[in-house]
C-alpha cells in the first residue's frame, strides 16, 4: 500500500507539471483535495507500515480514500 501511495504521488505531481509545462489549464482545487486525501492515505499506510496485521476499519479507511481520489480524478470536471 505504501509503494501504492508513493506511485499515486510521484506520477500525479508528474501529470500536473507536464500540463502546467504545456500550458494547460489545471483546476488547482480538485489537485489540492486530491493532494490532500493522498497525504491522509500516505500517513495512515506509514504509520502502520510495520504492524503483521492491520485493523479492517483502517483497511477500509484507506480503500475508501483510494475509491475516492479515483472518482474525483475521473468525474470532475
Amino acid at each position: 500500500m505504501l509503494h501504492g501511495a508513493l506511485t499515486m504521488l510521484i506520477t500525479g505531481v508528474a501529470l500536473v507539471g507536464l500540463n502546467q509545462a504545456d500550458d494547460q489549464a489545471v483546476n488547482n482545487l480538485k489537485i489540492g483535495i486530491k493532494l490532500a486525501i493522498l497525504v491522509v492515505i500516505l500517513g495512515l499506510v506509514y504509520v502502520k507500515r510495520d504492524d503483521e496485521k492491520v485493523d479492517k476499519g483502517l483497511f477500509a479507511a484507506v480503500g475508501g480514500l483510494t475509491t475516492a481520489n479515483v472518482f474525483i480524478a475521473t468525474l470532475w470536471t
